[in-house]
């Protein structure tokens, strides 16, 4: 009875290691070049369970994954995983900047200089952009405000010049950059010269700012910080009167706080592309 039991688990012991060997291991597709979003997709359909850790996403981090695109990955396509895979993104990848890694083996070349194309005046590198307003940091980004559902940047930056109205430029230079990197012009941006008006202010700190400082501070102390430290707030798309989403000129606005009462001016960034 005894080697019957032992005949059959030895059965099964070669059965289990020959199911094993069967496996196909699995290995890393090819995903530079596509968007982030599309990148994952096809990293969960051949089989990749490990999530995927990304680098890059810019100040803000990555909001919407089909603004990123993928420019370089490890392992490289074809390789068998040991790790979780990684991808390198940008809002635009240089050309050549994808990693050695990331690049099949086998590249093919046009049999004559001539059908090398000259790039079209769309395929122009764009990178030459340069932001040149004043620095900033994003304290913190809200998602869905407003009826709306727009995403509202809580931003801190240095007091400027406000004896005249030079600092507008400047601030609308920042406002402009903070589009740019989000991908659309329909969103919040409040400026702010003192963190904790942003702090407390942004919907997703503010309970634990009250909790940290008091709400007697936060009742007392912050508004009189925000007579001074408020500079402006930029709404983009969104219709106060009917308090609904729009894309007409007038849902652009800034509003104005600094040593004045509110001061509305119709304004957008322009988009490029």
């Amino acid at each position: 009875m005894r080697r019957s039991m032992k005949l059959l688990m030895t059965i099964s012991t070669i059965l289990v290691i020959t199911s094993c060997s069967n496996e196909s291991p699995v290995t890393m597709p090819d995903v530079v070049g596509k968007t982030l979003d599309v990148a994952i997709s096809d990293v969960e359909r051949a089989g990749i369970s490990d999530e995927v850790d990304v680098l890059g996403g810019g100040m803000f981090g990555i909001v919407d994954e089909s603004n990123w695109i993928v420019c370089s990955q490890e392992p490289a396509t074809g390789d068998e995983l040991s790790d979780p895979p990684r991808v390198t993104v940008e809002r635009e990848c240089v050309s050549g900047e994808a990693s050695a890694s990331a690049v099949p083996t086998a590249t093919a070349k046009p049999t004559s200089d001539a059908e090398v194309a000259a790039p079209t005046p769309d395929e122009t590198d764009t990178s030459s952009y340069l932001y040149q307003g004043p620095t900033y940091e994003v304290v913190s980004v809200d998602s869905d405000q407003t009826p709306a559902q727009l995403d509202q940047y809580w931003v801190f930056t240095d007091a400027l010049d406000y004896s005249t109205d030079a600092y507008k430029d400047q601030i609308k230079l920042l406002i402009a950059d903070v589009a740019r990197t989000s991908g659309t012009n329909e969103i919040l941006v409040e400026i702010v010269t003192d963190r904790e008006i942003a702090e407390a202010e942004s919907p997703s700190k503010t309970l634990d700012f009250i909790e940290e400082n008091g709400e007697d501070y936060f009742l007392n102390v912050i508004p009189q910080k925000e007579t001074t430290g408020w500079v402006a707030s930029y709404t983009g798309g969104f219709d106060r009167d009917s308090g609904e989403a729009s894309s007409s000129p007038e849902a652009f606005e800034v509003i104005w706080f600094i040593a004045a009462d509110a001061e509305f001016e119709t304004w957008m960034p322009v988009q490029e592309g």
